[in-house]
């Protein structure tokens, strides 16, 4: 019991000590053996800690000397519990950042789902406030870009002559000769005009050389006021199913224009035309103020996806109306 009691007399008397630690290169202290205690408890030094209570010799480490080795203990139990219970709150609080993140991810592909379908739903979907009517399309020949005058007809004015300038020379120059075709061509027509009422008989009963003939037609030949003939290859009936069944989808561009208009109402009349690859090649708006714009590059755009055949001879010029409204 002695013995027992003289042990704990001697710890008590080197917790009562000053002692002075080192810290890397540094000698700190005197502290007494509770404030050592305390900054082991702490974390601030440790049982590898050197400490000294007989001046700068004679260091030892901290978990070398009886009256600190069960605070050592103690204190190296602690900080792995303080450690763990780190560990695990830095954990849970990365799973509430991840599940913070998912979420946000989550809404932001909802709201943005959510935007998408409600501008779908804005701009495909029947709209009772915008409404759109569609007239019967109507197919033509693509016009020529110049009219080709072969004769002079009867009865039309005739053209103005070509005013020449008189050469600076003075010597006389003799009159230029007519050409053989033209005074015959003029010859004819003065002598058929009483006798013939068109022109395309009078060039008949000409004496013309010849010209080669071309290739036979392979498909229809139509003749139009001026008496010229044009092959008609493309197929009518295919046209007006392929307008039928894809002109809805030009509705967008009028809903889309409508929304950058509030109030918009107009006749918007189409005209295009289908190349001999079977795609639109031009298209024309008749509206003064949408003839060029994004409404115009979306119809054209959605036009050129449109499936027509491909075909030979002149090309098909479409004509379309849409009559935009607006419900109020």
């Amino acid at each position: 019991m002695s013995a027992a009691q003289d042990l704990q007399d001697f710890e008590q008397s080197q917790l009562d000590t000053h002692w002075l630690y080192r810290q890397g290169d540094l000698v700190l202290g005197p502290l007494t053996g509770h404030q050592l205690v305390e900054k082991l408890y702490t974390g601030a030094i440790s049982g590898e800690t050197e400490v000294s209570s007989s001046g700068p010799s004679g260091f030892r480490r901290l978990k070398e000397i009886d009256a600190f080795k069960l605070h050592v203990s103690k204190a190296a139990v602690k900080q792995k519990v303080e450690a763990e219970a780190r560990a695990l709150q830095a954990r849970r609080t990365r799973q509430r950042l991840i599940a913070a993140g998912v979420a946000v991810v989550v809404l932001g592909a909802l709201g943005f789902g959510a935007w998408q379908i409600s501008r779908y739903a804005a701009v495909y979907m029947p709209d009772e406030r915008v409404t759109i009517e569609v007239d019967p399309p109507i197919i033509t020949t693509a016009k020529r870009s110049a009219t080709e005058e072969l004769f002079e007809y009867p009865g039309e004015p005739k053209r103005a002559p070509t005013v020449t300038k008189p050469s600076e020379s003075t010597e006389p120059t003799e009159p230029t000769a007519e050409k053989p075709t033209e005074k015959l061509v003029d010859r004819a027509v003065d002598r058929s005009a009483d006798r013939f009422s068109k022109p395309e008989k009078v060039a008949a009963n000409m004496n013309l050389p010849k010209l080669g003939k071309g290739p036979r037609p392979t498909g229809k030949v139509i003749t139009d006021a001026d008496g010229m003939s044009t092959e008609v290859n493309y197929d009518q009936a295919s046209i007006n199913r392929v307008v039928k069944t894809k002109q809805s989808s030009l509705f967008h561009c009028f809903k889309e224009e409508a929304e950058r208009r509030p109030g918009f109402t107009a006749k918007v009349p189409l005209e295009f035309t289908i190349g001999n690859d079977g795609r639109v090649a031009q298209l024309w708006v008749d509206h003064p103020q949408l003839k060029k714009g994004p409404m115009y590059d979306c119809l054209l755009g959605e036009l050129k996806k449109w499936p027509f055949k491909s075909y030979t001879g002149e090309r098909a010029t479409v004509n379309l109306s849409f009559t935009i409204g607006a419900k109020g």
